[in-house]
Formats: structure tokens, C-alpha cells, sequence
């Protein structure tokens, strides 16, 4: 059987194949909308994803999780739905509708038999169009939301991730996240001004399923008539990770912890730049999987944690590096000096032409496997058109990672993780271990509980 995996991956690595993506049309309305319809038989199910570019990036500083707590207020009630009718007209159908904001943009998610998709546009347009914001129910979103603020405090990955894009990104939405202060800064009114700014432009409509496109169509314009066009929907700025000279040192002292956690950032690049392919490996290769490098000398070798990562973050702007791992607080010290250890070894002498040719096996050969659901095609399909690929970049990925050569992979490897300038938080009890990590570099103290400065 291993025989068979293993020839399976190097057959991929050889001649690797161009992905065969639904032939979607593409399809502007009068409004600015832009839409993509393919058909997908093999099951009488149909899936959309809705996706407009406005999100916590284009908030005003102090209004963290407006774009969150906006987008969870329409299916609270629409003009012709209280908030328990909308979610039984849904439940009734067995199908669903999720919304979403995030960071950089807004999502409407929904999935119907193909009887009831007529249905289930409807209650999106509800959504969409004609939300009530009714106050009890904001009310109670916020409360709910207090109680979820507390929880992020107590975790010390959390109170990492949250330190490190505050050193890394200042003042802006990046670098700040949803606390006590920036919950009581948002309003209803907030809300509503955040919903008056989704608008068409720049948005897109994905839809697939056992549907003639044709009909599929019919149903898209009848779906989004109402949708006016207004002005533009960005005032975002340009979000872009601070230049680090040196090691930019900040201890988080929580007495309450038994454990260590060491957060490092670095700066990387947008979803979309020319050395994605060859980042995209190298991180794999580096802290990407179970069996890296960095797992490996410091969770198998070293024995100081239960596992380590390294996570290439990509937006459509700009990029981030975190590495991550939790240790015992007497090993705090060590753990880094392994971390370090390995950044050094990766900048200084690179990877190796085997490394490389592994982790092309394995993504060609594990790639394909994500594409089980038409609801993927959707997803990727709309997050395509914001990232500004093409659909022939979907489909040539595998192509294009394989394409990267050893002394290109390398490159990318010292100029994106210098094991000289780079973030670093450390989470723990300062009684403890403060002495072991205080030559490290000058740092900056922080307790816990408090928000990020």
C-alpha cells in the first residue's frame, strides 16, 4: 500500500495536472455585481457564496468587531421575518444560510435542494436587503459578544497572536483586536451605517449546483433587482506590516500559567505575489506539517512541546509569518534558542533538492483531495475574484508549485524568515521565567489581562 501512495506522489510530481474546475460563466448585472454560475449534477443540491469586499479593514480604529457583530444582526429579523420566523423558513427547507464578517470582506453562504433555491434566495434577499436591527436582539448580541471578549484573555495563543499584530501593525485593524473598549465603542447605528455599505461593486455571486445556468440566471437578477448601486465601498487604507530592525521583544506575564508560549512573527507576502508557489513550500517544508523541521527538532528530537507550526497568513494586501508552539516554563529558554537554531540553519544552508521534491509530492498528491464538495467550488471561485487570480490560476496551481526550483525556493527561504529580525511574545509567569529570556533582547512588559499597547 505504501508502494502504491508513494508512486501515486511521484506520478503527481512528474506529470502534474492541470485541475478541472465547473466551466462557470461569468456574468456582470446593471448594478456592478458580478456573477458566476456553473452547473454541477451529482447531487440535486445547489450552493452559493456572496461575497462582498467590506470587512474590519475598513473600519475606523476603536470598532473592532463591528463587522462581525453587523453581519450576525440579519438574520436577527428582516422586514418581513422576526428572527425565529426567518430561521424556521430556512430550517423548513433543510437547507442553510450563514453570514460572516471578517477581516476583508462580508459572506452570505447558503446551500438548498434545487426545489428550494427560489426559497432560499428570497430569505437571502431578506437578509441582505432588508434587515430591522431590532434592539432586544442587539442587546443580547452584545452581551453575548462581552462574554466571548473575556474568553480571548485566557488564552495564551490567543493573548500571543493579539501582542504580536499590535507590535506588527500599530494602530490599525490589523493590529487591534475586539476588546471590552472597542465593544462599547460600537452602536446599533454602527451597525446600520456597516450595512449601508454593501453595495454591489466589486462584489461577487457564486452559484453551482444541479441547476440549468440559464435558469440559474433568471434567478440571480430576479435575486438582486432591488440591489442599488451606491458610492465606492472601500475607504480602506493600506494595511502593511512595520519594518523590523532587530528583535522587536515583549514579555506577557500571566502568574496563572504552568506552560510558556512563544509567538514569533514575521513579515510575508499578499495571496497574490509571484512568490507565493515557492513560500507556500518552503513554510511546509519549515513548520507547515507534522513532520517538519521544526516538529521535528524540537517536538521529537527535543521533546520540549507537544507540537510547533509555522502559518503563512495572506491577505490581499499584504502577508504574515507566525510561528507557534507552548512549552514547559523551566524550558522556555531552550525552546527558543531550537527556534532560532532552526531559522538559522533554514536562511543559512537552505533546504535541501529532497525536501523540496517531498513537499511537491505531497501537495499535488493531497490538493485535489479539498475539491469534495461543490460548496468549495463556490468559495474558491468568489475568493478568486477578490484576490485578483484568474480561474486558469486555480487550475494551474499544481503546475505552477511544481514549476519552483531549489535555488528559487531558497531565496524565498532568506528573505522571509531572518532569524534576526523577526517579532517575538512570550506568554508565561514572568516569576518564573523572566531571568531565563531577559538577555534575549531589550523587551517591553504587558500583563495579561489588559489590551494590547
Amino acid at each position: 500500500m505504501r508502494k502504491i501512495i508513494y508512486f501515486y506522489f511521484l506520478f503527481s510530481l512528474v506529470f502534474p495536472q492541470k485541475l478541472k474546475y465547473p466551466n462557470f460563466q461569468k456574468n456582470i448585472l446593471p448594478n456592478g455585481l458580478t456573477v458566476y454560475t456553473a452547473e454541477h449534477r451529482e447531487q440535486p443540491v445547489v450552493f452559493f457564496n456572496l461575497l462582498i469586499p467590506v470587512g474590519e479593514f475598513d473600519l475606523s480604529n476603536g470598532k473592532k468587531g463591528l463587522a462581525s457583530l453587523a453581519t450576525e444582526m440579519f438574520s436577527k429579523g428582516t422586514q418581513n421575518y422576526s428572527a425565529d420566523e426567518l430561521s424556521e423558513a430556512i430550517e423548513f427547507t433543510g437547507g442553510s444560510i450563514t453570514t460572516s464578517g471578517g477581516d476583508e470582506y462580508t459572506t452570505f453562504t447558503g446551500r438548498f435542494l434545487k426545489e428550494d433555491l427560489s426559497t432560499g434566495l428570497d430569505l437571502l434577499s431578506e437578509m441582505l436587503l432588508k434587515p430591522t436591527f431590532p434592539k432586544d436582539e442587539w442587546k443580547l448580541l452584545k452581551k453575548q459578544a462581552l462574554e466571548g471578549v473575556k474568553t480571548w484573555y485566557q488564552d495564551a495563543s490567543t493573548v500571543a497572536i493579539a501582542h504580536a499584530y499590535k507590535m506588527g501593525f500599530g494602530n490599525t485593524p490589523m493590529g487591534n483586536i475586539m476588546t471590552k473598549k472597542s465593544l462599547k465603542n460600537i452602536t446599533l447605528e454602527n451597525a446600520k451605517d456597516f450595512h449601508k455599505r454593501l453595495i454591489p461593486q466589486n462584489a461577487v455571486f457564486v452559484l453551482i449546483g444541479d441547476i440549468e445556468t440559464t435558469k440559474a440566471n433568471e434567478l440571480i437578477n430576479d435575486t438582486f433587482d432591488e440591489w442599488k448601486s451606491g458610492s465606492t465601498n472601500s475607504v480602506r487604507s493600506n494595511v502593511d506590516m512595520s519594518k523590523i530592525k532587530g528583535i522587536r521583544f515583549r514579555l506577557v506575564d500571566n502568574p496563572e500559567l504552568e506552560q510558556a508560549t512563544i509567538g514569533v512573527g514575521l513579515k510575508g507576502i499578499p495571496a497574490n505575489d509571484r512568490e507565493r508557489h515557492a513560500l507556500n513550500l518552503v513554510n511546509y517544508i519549515f513548520g507547515g506539517h507534522f513532520s517538519s523541521r521544526l516538529n521535528k527538532s524540537i517536538r521529537a528530537e527535543g521533546g520540549k512541546t507537544y507540537g510547533i507550526s509555522s502559518q503563512w497568513k495572506p491577505y490581499r494586501d499584504f502577508g504574515f509569518i507566525g510561528i507557534m508552539t507552548s512549552t514547559r516554563s523551566e524550558e522556555v529558554r531552550n525552546t527558543y534558542d531550537l527556534i532560532v537554531n532552526e531559522m538559522q540553519k533554514l536562511v543559512g544552508t537552505g533546504i535541501s533538492e529532497d525536501e523540496l521534491t517531498k513537499a511537491k509530492a505531497y501537495i499535488s498528491g493531497s490538493y485535489p483531495l479539498r475539491f469534495e464538495s461543490p460548496a468549495v467550488y463556490a468559495n474558491i471561485i468568489a475568493s478568486t475574484d477578490y484576490y485578483g487570480f484568474t480561474i486558469t490560476d486555480r487550475e494551474n496551481v499544481l503546475i505552477d508549485r511544481n514549476a519552483v526550483n531549489l535555488e528559487e525556493a531558497n531565496a524565498v527561504a532568506k528573505k522571509y524568515y531572518s532569524p534576526e529580525n523577526f517579532l517575538l511574545v512570550i506568554v508565561g509567569n514572568q516569576e518564573v521565567i523572566k531571568e531565563k529570556v531577559k538577555d534575549i533582547s531589550e523587551f517591553d512588559e504587558a500583563f495579561y489581562k489588559d489590551d494590547p499597547k
